[in-house]
């Protein structure tokens, strides 16, 4: 995106001035890495040294991550704040057991229903042909629990999956979906939003471990000061893309008249993943945050 690359350039200019020339970060853009899990397998193999990922992609490492993606917890940004801000030291740590520092957390919007036909109440979804993210358990669990069968593509496919009628449906962000041009093909998405793109950007340790206590440090500052500017940011915009996507000819479904039901298939789904995807105790404890914070 526009301001990833700014972003991106911004933190080049600071780690050069910081490092004097000895740290430089290079994107590949656009999914050129392949998907989420292939992103993952790169840095494993050490032909990458990074990757920004969703909570999806982050549970390939460490599967707990996935309590932040689960649906019927976080209506506001405050509250997804107020659960990082308590649980993200410690799933931190955990990412950094399994071999990969944390550059910083980040978000890219509200998590809605974007579709061919209006998606009012959860068993909408049974008649019609979602995708599912490839490593997305989230999702998958909350289909199962409605009696609704998702398509699973990478992300690459889904705009032709679009196009040629394989899929009917999308779970996306405003940004996501307008930067994709998957709106070429959708005409209504959910008005409310009870779910937010969770993520974050880790570095591979052994790459960490080859950098001076001085140059990590610098990388560590900047990407901090970075990473939360570029929050804010993101967030704005994919207000700013919702509101454009609508002038664009998508109608906005209100789900509210609704809402118990959806809450109903967001309990169940949370239920069914506790003790299997993440501790049955981490997931209370981050409902009871979100709730304090509501």
């Amino acid at each position: 995106t526009a301001i990833g690359r700014r972003g991106m350039a911004r933190w080049n200019q600071m780690l050069a001035e910081r490092t004097e020339g000895r740290l430089q970060v290079r994107m590949y853009w656009g999914g050129s890495m392949g998907d989420e899990r292939t992103m993952v397998r790169r840095m494993r193999i050490g032909s990458l040294d990074a990757a920004s990922l969703t909570s999806t992609g982050l549970s390939v490492i460490y599967r707990p991550v996935l309590v932040m993606q689960v649906p019927g917890i976080f209506s506001s940004y405050a509250q997804v704040d107020a659960v990082r801000r308590e649980i993200g030291p410690e799933l931190a740590r955990a990412l950094e057991g399994e071999g990969y520092g944390l550059l910083g957390w980040g978000d890219a919007g509200r998590v809605r229903l974007f579709s061919q036909e209006p998606i009012r109440r959860p068993t909408d979804l049974r008649r019609m042909r979602p995708w599912v993210p490839r490593t997305d358990a989230v999702f998958r669990q909350m289909l199962s629990v409605v009696g609704a069968n998702g398509v699973p593509l990478g992300v690459g496919e889904v705009f032709g999956g679009l196009r040629t009628g394989m899929i009917d449906a999308a779970p996306g962000t405003a940004l996501a979906v307008a930067g994709l041009q998957w709106f070429t093909s959708l005409q209504y998405a959910t008005a409310q939003s009870d779910g937010f793109l969770v993520g974050g950007m880790v570095i591979r340790q052994s790459f960490l471990d080859q950098l001076s206590a001085a140059d990590r440090a610098a990388l560590f500052e900047i990407a901090a000061a970075n990473h939360e500017r570029f929050l804010q940011q993101t967030r704005r915009a994919d207000e700013r893309a919702f509101t454009a996507l609508t002038r664009h000819g998508i109608q906005p479904v209100d789900v509210e008249p609704h809402r118990a039901e959806w809450q109903s298939v967001a309990d169940q789904t949370r239920q069914r993943l506790a003790g299997r995807v993440f501790p049955r105790e981490l997931l209370r404890r981050v409902e009871a945050i979100a709730e304090r914070a509501r």
